[in-house]
């Protein structure tokens, strides 16, 4: 039953899957933007079939697909989902203690320079039992909590009668620091993206917390909440569980983990599964995630929920899955060895710094440079003005060969060696102007959170990359 409720309509999943009460008007206009219906079909234990109905409004998404992929995946970050009637979602764990030793670990603290710590652990090796999955679920389960949003918009009818409508929507987090006055919790970006309320339901509360925003970093889809000490003990929380974070560098193919989150935003539960592969690179809304890709059960929800090893340590933050008809047990996280520096960031200055170059380009391949004589690089299409590269004199047309010290064989090369880049730092660039003349540049990498934001491209965007992606635009 888990496979058909993913079988959701292709429309589905080119927005967020919200519970959105709409205003609804009779329009006869056909130029009206029309509602998109989404029919989902369940199976109830004693073998009935249900329909379920959902609408929404949806803008026009940009097809992708994922990177070095043959066939097409829907990437769909998991927010919320509202669906009702029979049917149930487990995970069995009895698989769990056969598989091979895990790791047990020890906590400690990791301090980043502003003195903000995170709890982080060291590796032992023992095996797992049944019972001890049970512990660990209890154990971490506290940490993470359900997040609500509301947000305020707007549908047009009649073609120019604009009408204002609240949008609801649920994701998970995770606590990762208290101190005498708050408590910080992590999320994605995007299940708090627009919200106008966030309210965060902690287990053992009498009801929800209003939560406030500390720091949102859009490109690694990470964000920071907070919730004040004062509020938690007027809902009768005196004391809260803060989730270690393990090593995600240490993780192996085939080591068990669990999911735990706000799935289907019916309240935090928990999934299986297993360690698939590491260092997956998946394209989300133009935005390159590497994550950790795992067979446990990431449903709409599950976002900014835990992905925890046999020790009981956060090694991801759940953050996406595919949906296609022919995938099954495709989900992903964000390694816990990217979230830890940025959230520890995001929560004393509200945004992690981001290396800005300015330009869109595109790639330059073998073939292309034999059928025109060019050299093998990026083709700079255009060129944001103030921005790192047009400071630097680099114009539309050239073509980066070279980006510091690093040789560059396409857009993908500069987007990789520009994120080791430090901002402010100055960098060498190596450029053919006017399709055989070679210039050396100097460019000072500026901050993409210092720039404009109708004005910028914080990574070089690549307009012929081939990649082919069908991904929600997701807000609350």
């Amino acid at each position: 039953m888990d496979d058909e409720r993913n079988l959701l309509n292709e429309n589905n999943t080119d927005n967020e899957i919200k519970n959105e009460s709409e205003p609804k008007m009779e329009d006869t206009n056909e130029n009206k933007e029309e509602p998109k219906k989404i029919y989902m079909n369940v199976e109830s234990d004693d073998g009935k079939r249900e329909t379920f109905y959902h609408e929404t409004v949806k803008e026009e998404t940009k097809k992708r697909r994922l990177k070095n992929n043959s066939f097409k995946k829907i990437i769909a970050a998991c927010l919320v989902v509202s669906i009702a009637g029979g049917g149930s979602i487990g995970a069995g764990y009895s698989v769990m203690q056969n598989l091979l030793q895990n790791k047990t670990e020890s906590s400690s603290s990791s301090t980043n320079n502003n003195g903000t710590k995170t709890n982080v652990a060291t590796a032992q090796t023992i095996s797992k039992s049944s019972d001890d999955i049970v512990s660990i679920i209890k154990s971490v389960k506290p940490s993470v909590v359900s997040i609500n949003t509301i947000a305020q918009k707007t549908t047009t009818y009649y073609g120019n009668i604009s009408i204002p409508y609240e949008a609801q929507g649920a994701g998970s987090g995770v606590i990762f620091y208290e101190d005498d006055g708050k408590i910080a919790i992590v999320t994605n970006y995007h299940v708090i993206e627009g919200a106008t309320n966030i309210s965060v339901s902690i287990e053992g509360a009498e009801s929800d917390v209003i939560a406030q925003v500390a720091g949102t970093d859009s490109k690694s889809d990470l964000a920071v909440i907070t919730v004040s000490k004062a509020d938690l003990q007027n809902v009768g929380i005196s004391s809260v569980t803060v989730a270690t974070f393990g090593d995600s560098d240490s993780l192996e193919e085939g080591e068990s983990v669990i999911a735990i989150g706000n799935a289907l935003g019916e309240g935090i539960s928990t999934s299986g599964g297993m360690i698939s592969a590491k260092e997956k690179t998946i394209q989300v809304d133009d935005v390159s995630l590497e994550v950790i890709q795992t067979d446990a059960a990431i449903n709409p929800g599950n976002s900014g929920g835990a992905l925890v090893d046999l020790n009981g340590n956060v090694i991801g933050i759940n953050t996406a899955k595919a949906f296609e008809e022919a995938v099954e047990g495709m989900g992903y996280a964000i390694p816990s060895n990217t979230v830890v520096p940025i959230i520890n960031t995001l929560l004393t200055e509200g945004t992690a710094p981001r290396p800005y170059l300015g330009i869109t380009g595109s790639d330059i391949t073998d073939s292309l440079a034999n059928l025109y004589g060019l050299p093998v690089g990026v083709l700079v299409r255009d060129v944001v003005d103030g921005g790192s590269a047009d400071n630097g004199g680099i114009q539309p047309g050239d073509i980066i060969t070279d980006f510091a010290g690093k040789k560059i064989m396409s857009m993908d090369d500069l987007v990789e060696v520009l994120a080791e880049q430090e901002v402010g730092s100055q960098v060498d660039v190596r450029i053919i102007r006017n399709g055989d003349t070679p210039m050396n540049l100097k460019v000072t990498i500026q901050d993409a959170n210092q720039e404009n934001e109708t004005n910028k491209s914080t990574t070089p965007t690549n307009d012929n990359s081939g990649f082919n992606f069908l991904m929600p635009r997701i807000n609350n």
